[in-house]
C-alpha cells in the first residue's frame, strides 16, 4: 500500500507540471491538491500506531499546506492568505520535529548559518516585499521567515536526515517562490518550487512510517 501511494503521489506530481506547463486550469486545480490529498493519506496510515503528539502534528501540517496549496492557485490573489496557512502548517512542523523521539541539541554553528541565510535572503527581498505590499506585507513575510527557518532548525533537532532534508527542501520551494514573486521572474519557477516542495510533504509524511 504504501509503494504504491508513493508511486501515485509521483504520478500526480508530474501529470501537474505537464498540466501547468500545458495550461489546463481544470486540471492544474484538480491535480495540486491532489497530490497532497495522496501524501495526506499516507500520513493517516500510520496515525493509529505512532506517538499521538507527533503523528497529529504532523498531519495539521499537510492540512494547513493544502489549504495555503487552493488559496495559492484561486485566479484572485490571495497571497497573505496562503502566506497565513502555511506558516501555521511551519508552526506545526516546528512542534512535531521537537516532539521526534531520540532528537538532542543542534550544533550552534548549524544555528548561526541558518539564521545568517534566513537574514541575508530576507534583506535582498526586502525592497520587493514593501514595494509589492508596503511594511505590513513585510512584517509577515519576515514572521513567515523566522518561522521556516525554526522550522529547519527544529528538523536538525529530530536528528533525521530525511526529515533535515524535507525541510530544506520546503525552505529552498518556498525561497525560489518568494524570489519569483518579489525579485525577479525565474523561466523553471513551477520546477523548482512544486518538486521540492512535494518531495518535502512526502518526506514529512513517510516520517511517521520510521517510528
Amino acid at each position: 500500500m504504501l509503494l504504491s501511494l508513493s508511486f501515485l503521489t509521483m504520478l500526480l506530481g508530474v501529470f501537474y507540471l505537464f498540466a501547468v506547463e500545458k495550461h489546463h486550469k481544470l486540471w492544474t486545480y484538480m491535480l495540486k491538491p491532489g497530490t497532497m490529498v495522496i501524501i495526506i493519506f499516507i500520513a493517516i496510515l500510520r496515525l493509529g500506531d505512532i506517538s499521538f503528539t507527533y503523528g497529529w502534528w504532523i498531519l495539521a501540517g499537510l492540512l494547513f499546506s493544502i489549504i495555503g496549496d487552493i488559496l495559492l492557485m484561486l485566479p484572485k490573489d490571495r497571497f497573505v492568505y496562503g502566506l497565513g496557512s502555511f506558516l501555521a502548517g511551519h508552526v506545526c512542523y516546528v512542534v512535531a520535529f521537537w516532539y521526534f523521539p531520540g532528537g538532542d541539541a543542534v550544533n550552534v554553528w548549524i544555528s548561526g548559518a541558518l539564521f545568517l541565510v534566513a537574514i541575508l535572503y530576507l534583506l535582498k527581498l526586502s525592497k520587493g516585499v514593501v514595494n509589492s505590499g508596503g511594511i505590513v506585507l513585510f512584517l509577515a513575510v519576515t514572521t513567515y521567515v523566522a518561522i521556516i527557518t525554526s522550522m529547519v532548525l527544529a528538523a536538525f533537532y529530530s536528528q533525521q536526515p530525511l526529515i533535515i532534508a524535507g525541510a530544506i527542501l520546503f525552505f529552498f520551494s518556498d525561497a525560489i517562490l518568494a524570489w519569483d514573486r518579489f525579485v525577479g521572474k525565474l523561466t523553471y519557477r513551477n520546477y523548482l518550487v512544486m518538486i521540492p516542495y512535494y518531495l518535502a510533504q512526502y518526506l514529512f509524511a513517510i516520517s511517521l512510517h520510521w517510528i
